[in-house]
């Protein structure tokens, strides 16, 4: 069975949260809505440490709450290749330190030679934290389709790496719920969850839509159960994040973000 987890990413200052989130309040509204796991991210955990805090400290409190950290988010592999190894060292750290499974990652280079190799070093280097390099597919990048990621992923090897499916991504890009239900199982990394109000033209900002327009599943237009039918059709049973970046829906507060999210996405995945 799927495991839900909560993404929190609308809550990050690179999200445009305008102040540091809780985390007292976070861990609390994430459990009591009956999450037993939440991502973090690099923007986060920076402000975190900022405040003379140790990575250490929050994940002893995520671990005395009973919560797991599954999804780090997040490298980016990028033409600077000194600065995207220093980043994914990093995200390394922090996927050692709260036990993650996943690193994701956007990629802003074509999928030729040198991206494979890059994307590949990064890998390597999460291998060694204990975890994968998961790739995302964004239709506002050179890495705009399931195939595009598949490239990378074979060429660093799924023992260190997936593709991560955002149905986001797949409903506002070039994918098909058919071509999605080709994807290997033993290539997929995880899968993140949402709906958006509207399917999007050619000439939409796809980029500010995905930062700031996302709703709660089955808020929306998304065939969310074709899409878990798809996933079902080759065999994913793993990690699913709830990810809602939304502005909005984050001047909720973390508790009522947390419990609608819970009660939105759960139905799609019991």
């Amino acid at each position: 069975m799927a495991k839900l987890c909560l993404n929190t990413f609308t809550f990050s200052p690179y999200a445009g949260a305008k102040e540091p989130v809780d985390f007292a309040e976070l861990l609390d509204g994430v459990r009591a809505a009956g999450f037993e796991a939440l991502s973090l991210d690099a923007f986060t955990l920076a402000a975190y440490a900022e405040s003379g805090r140790t990575l250490g400290q929050l994940a002893d409190r995520m671990r005395a709450a009973d919560l797991a950290c599954p999804e780090m988010l997040g490298f980016v592999v990028a033409d600077d290749e000194a600065s995207t190894l220093d980043g994914a060292r990093q995200v390394a750290e922090a996927m050692a330190e709260f036990g993650s499974a996943y690193a994701l990652g956007m990629v802003t280079l074509p999928a030729d030679a040198r991206c494979r190799d890059l994307f590949a070093g990064c890998a390597e280097i999460f291998a060694a934290a204990g975890g994968k390099a998961a790739v995302e597919f964004l239709p506002f990048t050179p890495i705009a389709t399931i195939a595009d990621a598949r490239t990378l992923v074979r060429h660093a090897g799924v023992e260190r790496s997936g593709v991560l499916v955002d149905s986001w991504h797949v409903f506002n890009g070039p994918n098909t719920l058919d071509e999605l239900a080709g994807l290997p199982v033993e290539e997929l990394a995880y899968v993140q969850f949402c709906d958006h109000p509207q399917l999007l033209g050619p000439d939409a900002d796809t980029a500010t839509e995905a930062m700031s327009n996302r709703v709660m599943p089955g808020d929306g237009v998304f065939d969310l159960h074709g899409f878990r039918t798809a996933l079902d059709t080759v065999g994913f049973d793993g990690l699913v994040s709830v990810e809602v970046i939304n502005p909005r829906l984050a001047e909720l507060g973390v508790a009522e973000f947390a419990r609608r999210a819970w009660e939105s996405a759960r139905p799609y995945w019991a």
